[in-house]
């Protein structure tokens, strides 16, 4: 007997993450409180925007800004948002990129590019760039099947 899995690669729209497709993924909890969390959360047909949410840390583990579907939302660290064709970046009080989101259109769907490096509340890296994606390190869901909430 053979076994058939489904695919959890979108047929509209994916991150590249851990060099692999993915609808979605997610790290930490994002009802957690003052804790780390990053959202890639699947874009529903119809939407073009990658939807990125999640909080920021430096590696020293202060809290820099919270972001919510690619808009800064608390900002203590003096983060600006830069918006650019197809995405968008965070940038430092210091100039430094620390994160950038970028989405490609392609003729059977989108194609978001993250890069950054992340770190949690203890300071801990979570992701970090990798070729034109991201690698994440610890817990995490890689392959989302539908919009978390």
């Amino acid at each position: 007997m053979v076994l058939h899995k489904e695919s959890l690669i979108s047929a509209h729209h994916n991150y590249l993450v851990n060099d692999m497709l993915s609808a979605g993924f997610l790290l930490g909890d994002p009802h957690g409180q003052d804790a780390f969390w990053f959202l890639a959360n699947v874009v529903p047909p119809g939407q073009t925007t990658a939807l990125v949410s999640g909080t920021v840390f430096d590696g020293e583990a202060r809290f820099l800004a919270e972001i919510v579907q690619g808009r800064l939302v608390r900002n203590p660290g003096g983060c600006v948002l830069q918006q650019a064709a197809g995405g968008f970046r965070i940038v430092s009080f210091e100039g430094k990129t620390i994160l950038s989101v970028n989405t490609q259109a392609f003729t059977n769907g989108y194609l978001t590019r993250i890069q950054g490096k992340l770190y949690d509340e203890r300071g801990e890296l979570r992701m970090e760039p990798s070729y034109e994606g991201v690698k994440v390190y610890g817990e995490a869901r890689l392959a989302l099947e539908a919009p978390v909430s």
